[in-house]
């Protein structure tokens, strides 16, 4: 327990800034429940992808190998130690089902058949059962792969558990995105939705990985501009793959063209919504692709830090535009909440994060033998 306690100013302003800030939050909340749960949804989905994706990026160097995984592990690392904290700020959305999610009323299944056809999967009691489900399955992870990575005798089993462990988190943040994101419209189905959110968690992980390795390396070790190039080209990858399935999901949809299927684009493309959708076409994809592509940018460590923040903001867009759009779906609209929430949970973040930080232990340098000490140690 003690381990989880502050340990320096920044941290105790992180924590002081979010507790405050969900207080203020919860007290908002009181006129208007519902938009204060989608407020804190939208926060929760974004920062708990942060730890979560950084433990799927640790598990694709373990499988994969490479000089960028030894450079990223240490954040990625902190982040994903983060996981115990969402898994207690999970509890508001488990408390407030019914408010959140139109299924999850009994006088919305009395009135629409389709919601009766899948209540065996939209129950609250199995939405609750799920959700403790991934929390122990990922932290289990957590946990497995720091014993392995601390015992040198189990090293070599490392890449049969990272590759069960990327196949489980495949099939579980699939189901999450599911039941925390697409089930906030349960007429609405799309087979790419989870693995786009499951693939956006990883690439803000591998964002925030980066920009906190870049910031913080020192210029004048020479490996560092060398694996410069590895770091974006990393990013680049993580970019193309989200922003294909977010494409294939929109054309496919767009072709068939069926009310079930564009019920969840229509307030996100025809209305002041789509500024937004604009904003993640440029800062998402546009912008991060052709910065990356370019091999100057990628050997500058300003450029590469540039990059990884605008694609950690786009990223906190993309959290709100996957929640938001259908319960505001006059246009554009912003609540305080929205705010309020993004920065609790966030600074509560923050300051696990930070505590959470192990940095690696440098060997000593060896002590030249004097002929001094050499006589007064052998008498």
């Amino acid at each position: 327990m003690s381990a989880w306690l502050p340990r320096s100013r920044m941290q105790w302003l992180g924590l002081s800034i979010g507790v405050f800030s969900l207080l203020i939050c919860l007290a908002l909340g009181r006129a208007s429940p519902q938009q204060a749960l989608l407020s804190y949804l939208f926060a929760f989905l974004f920062f708990t992808g942060l730890s979560v994706g950084s433990l799927a990026v640790v598990m694709v160097h373990l499988l994969t190998g490479g000089a960028w995984g030894d450079t990223l592990r240490l954040p990625l690392l902190a982040a994903a130690r983060v996981l115990p904290l969402q898994a207690l700020l999970v509890l508001p959305i488990l408390f407030g089902l019914h408010e959140l999610y139109p299924w999850a009323r009994a006088d919305a299944l009395a009135h629409d058949s389709l919601l009766r056809a899948q209540s065996w999967y939209l129950d609250p009691t199995f939405f609750v059962i799920r959700s403790v489900v991934y929390f122990a399955l990922w932290l289990s992870l957590l946990v497995i792969l720091g014993r392995v990575l601390a015992d040198p005798a189990r090293i070599k089993a490392l890449p049969r558990i990272a590759a069960g462990g990327l196949i489980l988190y495949a099939l579980s943040s699939l189901l999450a995105a599911t039941d925390w994101a697409m089930s906030l419209l349960p007429h609405w189905h799309s087979s790419t939705f989870g693995m786009m959110v499951a693939t956006g968690w990883m690439l803000a992980a591998a964002a925030l990985a980066v920009l906190r390795t870049v910031s913080t390396a020192d210029p004048s070790e020479p490996h560092s501009a060398r694996l410069l190039p590895d770091l974006g080209n990393l990013l680049l990858m993580f970019v193309l793959a989200w922003s294909y399935l977010a494409f294939m999901q929109y054309l496919t949809i767009w072709i068939a063209d069926l009310p079930a299927e564009t019920a969840w684009y229509i307030p996100r493309t025809l209305t002041s919504w789509r500024w937004l959708a604009w904003f993640l076409i440029v800062f998402h994809f546009a912008v991060p692709f052709a910065v990356l592509l370019s091999r100057r940018a990628k050997q500058r460590g300003m450029w590469l830090a540039c990059i990884a923040a605008s694609l950690l903001l786009a990223n906190l867009a993309d959290a709100l535009w996957l929640v938001v759009p259908n319960f505001r779906a006059s246009g554009f609209a912003l609540r305080w909440t929205d705010l309020f929430a993004a920065l609790g949970i966030g600074a509560l973040w923050w300051s696990c994060y930070l505590g959470r930080w192990r940095p690696a232990r440098k060997p000593a340098a060896p002590q030249r033998v004097t002929a001094e000490r050499f006589e007064g140690a052998h008498g």
